[in-house]
């Protein structure tokens, strides 16, 4: 789930963005290649929260070998914070590799938020792995988050959820340093590092259903099918929610949270009954090799500039073939971004942190 995230991220989107302009048949699919405005969900916008519930879907198995290890708790917690410092550096650097403004730099990041809910996610998890107290854990954040946004609001809660007015845009601008993304708030600051702990615990408590499950068919087909039920709740719930509480990815209020939590829950029952149940991998076997180095892939989209040398490598296709388009530029540069990556696959060679 890991490399089908990045796919899109290193060339797949921008292909089928290209497409429509060449075949305007495309143009529905290539507005979802692009993030929704403010209010409301694209497949874009699935891309970072199914990133964090794979994210949360490995602590189970992790946990679990550390314990094998005689790992103590604190020595996990410990190994999790570490981990986090280090994405948080590496996210700030990120940042200001292009704008060099490390004077005043924009310390929250995408690295950041993933690192920082996977702590959180690890803290809860090591304290109550119970499925009920995964799910209450959930339901406390849920709480946290909507009474938040929710209470300020005195005469209607479209004041208080809206760009320039909300709970967010005061906590980042009040405790944040440095540079916000934003002129008033960061889409990942501290408070969305909290709701998205939530997709993370998600992302727990489905993968430990399964696993804990997965030598009893009869068994694993109950806790497949609690995990439906749950992930068609949650969708449902944050749609009927939309008019009210809307869904919001800059601030990841808890019906964005709940959405695309219910979304992942989903597609990691698909992909788990396809790859694992049915044992058939090999379609899947290019966004293995992409997940097998997901951080390399990720950081290979600041520090080496794959929209400007795709742009000079159209130019001199078209100067040279004729070719009125970015295309075949673009699927060479995502070629040898896929071959660097199964090269560094075939020589057992991954960044993990």
């Amino acid at each position: 789930m890991r490399g089908f995230s990045m796919f899109w991220l290193i060339g797949g989107a921008a292909l089928i963005k290209e497409i429509a302009v060449h075949n305007p048949s495309a143009l529905g699919m290539a507005v979802q290649m692009r993030h929704a405005g403010w209010q409301g969900l694209r497949f874009y916008d699935l891309i970072f929260p199914l990133f964090i519930f794979t994210s949360g879907a490995t602590i189970p198995f992790s946990i679990a070998r550390l314990k094998d290890k005689k790992t103590r708790n604190f020595q996990i917690l410990a190994i999790a914070l570490k981990r986090t410092i280090i994405l948080m550096i590496i996210g700030v650097i990120y940042n200001e590799w292009h704008g060099h403004q490390f004077l005043n730099p924009r310390l929250c990041s995408v690295l950041g938020q993933i690192g920082a809910s996977y702590f959180i996610c690890t803290c809860i998890y090591i304290a109550n792995r119970r499925s009920k107290g995964l799910l209450a854990s959930i339901g406390a954040i849920w709480l946290l988050i909507a009474t938040l946004q929710l209470l300020p609001a005195k005469a209607s809660l479209d004041k208080n959820i809206n760009p320039s007015n909300n709970i967010n845009s005061w906590i980042d601008s009040t405790f944040v340093p440095g540079r916000l993304l934003n002129k008033s708030f960061d889409p990942e600051g501290p408070l969305n590092w909290i709701s998205a702990s939530s997709v993370c615990l998600l992302g727990a408590w489905t993968s430990s259903q399964l696993a804990a499950q997965n030598r009893k068919r009869k068994s694993l087909k109950s806790s497949a099918l609690k995990a439906t039920i749950l992930g068609i709740t949650l969708i449902a719930s944050s749609l009927l929610a939309d008019n009210v509480y809307p869904i919001v990815k800059n601030i990841w209020t808890v019906p964005f949270a709940a959405l695309t939590g219910g979304i992942s829950i989903l597609f990691y029952l698909l992909i788990y009954y396809i790859t694992d149940i049915k044992d058939f991998k090999k379609p899947f076997f290019m966004f293995k090799v992409i997940g097998a180095n997901s951080l390399v892939a990720y950081i290979s989209l600041r520090f080496f500039d794959y929209e400007q040398f795709t742009n000079d490598l159209g130019a001199q296709l078209s100067r040279i073939f004729a070719i009125d388009s970015a295309i075949p530029g673009l699927l060479i540069t995502m070629i040898a971004t896929l071959s660097l990556l199964y090269w560094l696959y075939r020589s057992k060679f991954f960044v993990k942190i």
